[in-house]
């Protein structure tokens, strides 16, 4: 019986007599709760027949019973438009995309935001015909009706505003980058819209202009995988008067930030750039020449005093404390070596986390 009805709705859903599938399939609930094609069928008719909460419910029981199915993604994206949560559809639209490089509907949506330059073009697609097609066609389908998908790309004239457009352009230069966990943090329209809040006791004062420059900025760089110059940009934000939003974003590209290495650190900020501003290179890595002073603190938190650029007994750019919690790190106590640390700025300066220490000769330096 089970497999009858299945097969009735199916011949029903793909002559477009979606209002009979919703009433053939929804009494039959108890029968198929872990079937997948029951709740597609049902949720993508009531998204064909207006009915967004429970084509939103069916759908997202559909996709927990097979996440990787592309048809019902693509079903949940065009709920996405409707809503006006745009940049979670481009985001279903590019994970589509990674699986399946050649989804034709996908590729269209994603072509209709791109060329979505400004809002009066929207306005002007609403009628194309190429837009009756917003909705996967397995095995037939007959297309969206035009009313129902001039409804969604409607949604996206209404909600979609201009800083939002040149957003998801970047989301979809975002595809092909490197680090796509970086890529996918992004601003949604609001958050573009407000960038900044009340000065308050802000280190730092950003325009709105420079506040959305300096996250985008953060994104480039983690792409060029210069992650001590994105900390930076990272900083700026933290302590400033971004808005709470913008902020929790850049905690967020925080966590892309990788662990330092001898070989690959690059943007390394000098003592007299730190010195002069350490709340800016919070977290940030350095390699710096020097000798030590004052040895001294418990084994589990040995500290000391940093003589930066006195490797060679010439010159002393300034003293730092640093504090080197790994025991296995040997300090030498009359010896040039190079330090791998992170900075921890203070109200009376900043200190230093040692990461990893070199001892070098008297012939070796560093180009």
């Amino acid at each position: 019986m089970a497999r009858s009805v299945l097969s009735d709705a199916k011949k029903l859903f793909t002559k477009g007599r979606h209002a009979e599938v919703i009433g053939l399939l929804e009494s039959k609930l108890p029968l198929f709760r872990e079937s997948h094609e029951y709740y597609y069928m049902l949720g993508a008719s009531c998204l064909r027949t207006g009915d967004m909460g429970g084509a939103n419910t069916y759908l997202r029981r559909a996709e927990q019973l097979d996440p990787r199915d592309a048809d019902t993604k693509l079903c949940l994206a065009a709920i996405n438009l409707r809503h006006g949560e745009t940049e979670k559809a481009v985001a279903i639209y590019l994970g589509v995309l990674e699986d399946r490089p050649r989804d034709r509907l996908a590729r269209r949506c994603m072509d209709l935001l791109r060329r979505a330059d400004f809002q009066e073009r929207i306005a002007s697609m609403v009628s194309l015909r190429e837009f009756a097609a917003l909705l996967p066609k397995p095995g037939g389908m007959p297309r969206w009706s035009i009313p129902a998908a001039s409804t969604v790309i409607a949604a996206v004239l209404i909600y979609v505003s201009l800083p939002l457009i040149f957003g998801l352009i970047a989301d979809i230069q975002d595809a092909t980058a490197p680090r796509k966990d970086v890529a996918a943090i992004s601003l949604t329209a609001p958050e573009r819209a407000s960038p900044v809040a009340a000065v308050g006791n802000s280190r730092y004062i950003l325009t709105e202009k420079e506040a959305l420059a300096a996250f985008d900025r953060a994104k480039e760089l983690f792409q060029h995988f210069r992650d001590n110059a994105a900390r930076v940009e990272i900083n700026r934000l933290i302590e400033s008067n971004a808005s709470r939003a913008l902020k929790e974003k850049a905690r967020t590209l925080a966590g892309f930030v990788e662990a330092p290495d001898w070989r690959t650190l690059d943007d390394i900020p000098s003592y007299d750039k730190v010195r002069a501003d350490p709340y800016l290179y919070r977290d940030c890595a350095v390699i710096w020449k020097g000798r030590a002073a004052n040895i001294g603190g418990k084994p589990s938190d040995r500290t000391l005093d940093f003589l930066v650029g006195y490797d060679e007994r010439k010159s002393l750019e300034g003293i730092v404390t640093v504090h080197v919690t790994d025991p296995s790190i040997l300090i030498p106590a009359d010896a040039a070596f190079e330090l791998l640390a992170t900075i921890a700025p203070s109200d009376t300066g900043f200190s230093l986390q040692a990461i990893a220490l070199h001892e070098l000769r008297q012939d070796e330096g560093r180009p």
